[in-house]
């Protein structure tokens, strides 16, 4: 998978300001809170726990991305493999999307 430039600077940016999260725990504790304005599930995120994080996103009505993999996370993060990810700043998250959504058509 080809990560688009402007994702890699999105992401790079997310991070710095402590807008993103990563990781089953962090993304919990987001949706929780109700601070997540985006989740991005890996598509090569076990089935049972993808359907789990796919109905809690649509029950608190946050938008959610199925997009990316595992280790395609873990680099873009430069971690270890992540399986989810959370953006808590609206503007980027939309921003996100949009990118993420014209890419993908």
């Amino acid at each position: 998978m080809k990560i688009p430039q402007k994702i890699k600077a999105l992401f790079g940016f997310a991070q710095k300001s402590k807008q993103l999260f990563s990781g089953d725990t962090a993304v919990k504790n987001c949706i929780k809170t109700n601070k997540a304005q985006l989740i991005l599930i890996a598509i090569d995120f076990p089935e049972k726990r993808k359907g789990y994080f796919i109905k809690w996103c649509t029950e608190k009505n946050i938008a959610y991305i199925l997009w990316g993999t595992k280790e395609g996370y873990g680099e873009l993060l430069g971690t270890a493999p992540r399986c989810l990810i959370a953006i808590t700043d609206k503007q980027m998250a939309e921003e996100i999307y949009r990118i993420i959504s014209e890419e993908s058509c």
